[in-house]
């Protein structure tokens, strides 16, 4: 019985806690498409720590390779349930977006504040990315 109470508790708490640093630390990626555009689109991203700080560095671009690919990285911040971050990329844009724990997987959604290429736009949509083995 008390082996029962203590294993309710450690999960609760783990459920209130949402997901941990190290958790979202390793590569993720996944594709899609949108209504407007049917083509696949890829996101690949990494996310490490370093000196306490969580980085993060990816990739975006279309899997014929058509049109922009950019190369963006940035700082994560985690709250609760979900991580924060500003990025840049190789083409210039700026931004904000979150990444959210989904069982083992990261829903990325990122928003362009600073826009030199809009080429990139739809390559920031959100998108499942789903952990590399």
């Amino acid at each position: 019985m008390r082996l029962l109470q203590t294993f309710t508790i450690c999960f609760l708490v783990t459920m209130l806690c949402g997901f941990s640093s190290r958790s979202i630390l390793g590569s993720f990626e996944g594709t899609t498409t949108t209504n407007q555009d049917p083509e696949q689109r890829f996101l690949s991203l990494t996310i490490t720590e370093n000196k306490g700080e969580l980085e993060l560095d990816g990739i975006a671009g279309y899997s014929s390779g058509r049109s922009a690919a950019p190369d963006f990285s940035g700082k994560c911040y985690k709250e609760t349930t979900k991580c924060h971050f500003t990025f840049d990329d190789s083409f210039g844009n700026e931004g904000f977006g979150t990444l959210t724990g989904v069982n083992d997987h990261l829903l990325f959604s990122a928003t362009i504040t600073t826009l030199k290429d809009s080429r990139c736009v739809p390559l920031y949509h959100s998108i499942l990315l789903k952990r590399k083995k």
